[in-house]
């Protein structure tokens, strides 16, 4: 199974939230790949901030943005954004994938800390942090519902 996050230039907040729930799931011992990706850019390294929250909680951190693209749609599972308005292009491009807008699960989107300060940077972590348990939720009972027989009688 892959769960990837996805934001707008992948360079902040879905690096951070795939860090740390690829984290957090081995914790639990959830078995999945994670991944990010950004709706456009791509190529840019991982902003230090967003390094910077990970390390303060012991995740190693590295890389570079990449755009969300067709292959990366046909390897995820679910995918999650940060905007409704990312879930909605996402759903218009690719109609049967699993996407669905973080705000779902929070009530709000995720504001994107770019050009921000670090306090910032920090803020979008504490909420992630209270997002990990909801996402696996989420996960394990769109799961349940694809193993589950339909009973109708």
């Amino acid at each position: 199974m892959k769960i990837t996050f996805v934001c707008t230039g992948n360079t902040c907040r879905s690096p951070m939230l795939q860090a740390m729930f690829a984290d957090y799931a081995r914790k639990v011992g959830f078995k999945c790949e994670t991944d990010s990706a950004g709706m456009c850019g791509g190529g840019s390294p991982f902003n230090p901030k967003t390094v910077n929250v990970l390390a303060a909680r012991g995740i190693k951190a590295e890389g570079e943005s990449k755009l969300f693209d067709d292959r990366l749609a046909a390897e995820s599972d679910y995918v999650f954004t940060m905007s409704e308005s990312q879930r909605d292009d996402l759903k218009k491009r690719y109609p049967t994938l699993c996407v669905e807008c973080l705000s779902a699960l929070c009530g709000h989107e995720i504001d994107d800390p770019y050009g921000k300060g670090q306090e910032d940077y920090d803020a979008t972590g504490e909420l992630f942090e209270d997002l990990l348990a909801p996402v696996l939720e989420f996960v394990e009972a769109a799961e349940k519902k694809k193993t589950s027989p339909d009973k109708k009688d």
